[in-house]
């Protein structure tokens, strides 16, 4: 264990088991009530039929405290051991929790990981901005953040199916990378395709693919990248404030598309060990100087921080507030002119050098004016060729569709 053996991967655990996850069942166990109860600080019982009627009052809301409450229920009695015994083994616990917004449960990974599996992200769709799964890449990478763990990961194309392409396993690890992600586990390298072995879970990403040629420089090109997130600092002011099973997307997304870069904050974090105080919060070397509140309720105990942020200025309500109230709290650190939706940004400080990765995440080239908040000499470098480009403009940012360089200041 720790040289050979490196992790224990956990996937997607169900508590009804996967083959009941469709049915009108609710989870529950020996004692769940008093457990709920207990957890939510109020009789549940008599709220139990709302789990099935929606005519009972409140039914959506006993529902979610519901789920929360076992969710809850989950860590102590699965995640929990399994980090003790990992721990107690000199093995790290990775692989990833049942929804892409699961951020609580990551708290108990020593590798904190999130897939991208079923087609649910693609090119050219909105799904790599919108709804639950688009969140999953800030999740693990904010998780490995606050939590002080050294590596994300994200088991990624599993289940894309036989027509997955070389370019667009290369826009996920990229779509991943962007986003923090330090940790690539490609699903899966098959020693055989034949006969029925084919249609378990495709497509096969190994010596079977025809572009599989290819694959030793994707892997340079995705170790480089991974090595700038694993151990660069990550330069970021903005928190987007999480509950433990939900991560909000509307204010990421024109977070994204307007180059300002974020990290999910689970509330849990801001009563049990951020500093909270009228500059904003401070947690694991981060300083975040504006918290986005995207139609989240923060719990109860969360009240004192959020209390001090509003009275500081530094909460941003979202969409009320917009873009403009972070602007006045937070300086752009990337400026693009035009402006350019489709760019996704990510900076790190590393051995006295600041890099921005940029990723062109649409389908369209890509070209203006670029200004970063970083000085000193710049250097365009290219991590596929891991060789630096001398003879292309600093001050511009041009890249072809689904294309990936650093600039290098300092």
């Amino acid at each position: 264990f720790g040289r050979t053996v490196q992790a224990v991967f956990t996937d997607e655990p169900a508590l009804l088991g996967r083959l009941r996850e469709k049915a009108a069942l609710v989870p529950g166990t020996t004692g769940i009530l008093a457990h709920v109860s207990a957890h939510l600080g109020y009789d549940f019982p008599p709220r139990l039929p709302a789990l099935w009627d929606d005519d009972e009052p409140d039914a959506l809301r006993h529902r979610r405290s519901w789920h929360r409450a076992v969710q809850a229920r989950l860590e102590t009695t699965y995640y929990e051991p399994l980090h003790r015994w990992c721990e107690a083994h000199g093995v790290a616990l990775t692989g990833h929790p049942a929804e892409p917004g699961d951020i609580g449960h990551l708290r108990h990974f020593q590798i904190p990981g999130q897939d991208v599996v079923w087609r649910r992200i693609v090119p050219g769709s909105l799904s790599a901005l919108e709804g639950a799964e688009s969140t999953q890449a800030k999740c693990s990478s904010s998780a490995r953040i606050h939590l002080g763990r050294r590596r994300n990961a994200n088991e990624f194309c599993g289940a894309f199916g036989p027509q997955l392409t070389f370019d667009e396993m290369k826009w996920l690890a990229d779509w991943l990378l962007v986003r923090g992600v330090d940790l690539l586990i490609p699903h899966a390298f098959y020693y055989s395709v034949r006969g029925p072995r084919v249609d378990e879970r495709p497509p096969d990403v190994g010596p079977h693919r025809p572009w599989w040629g290819r694959f030793g420089a994707f892997a340079d090109y995705a170790a480089r990248l991974c090595a700038l997130n694993a151990e660069g600092a990550h330069a970021c002011e903005v928190a987007v404030l999480g509950l433990a099973d939900e991560l909000p997307w509307r204010a990421a997304k024109a977070l994204f598309e307007s180059q300002v870069d974020f990290n999910y904050l689970e509330a849990r974090h801001l009563w049990e060990d951020a500093t909270v105080d009228g500059e904003g919060i401070r947690i694991a070397g981060m300083r975040y100087r504006a918290l986005v509140l995207d139609g989240i309720e923060p719990p109860p105990r969360a009240a004192a921080a959020i209390a001090t942020l509003g009275r500081a200025g530094r909460l941003v309500r979202w969409p009320e507030d917009g873009l403009g109230a972070i602007d006045r709290l937070v300086a752009r650190d990337v400026r693009l002119a035009p402006a350019q939706a489709a760019i996704r940004f990510r900076h790190v400080a590393r051995e006295g050098l600041h890099h921005y990765l940029f990723f062109n995440e649409g389908e369209a080239e890509v070209r203006g004016g670029l200004e970063v908040a970083a000085r000193g000499p710049r250097q365009w470098l290219d991590p596929w060729r891991g060789a630096a480009l001398p003879d292309v403009d600093v001050r511009r940012l041009e890249l072809a569709p689904h294309e990936t360089r650093v600039l290098r200041v300092g």
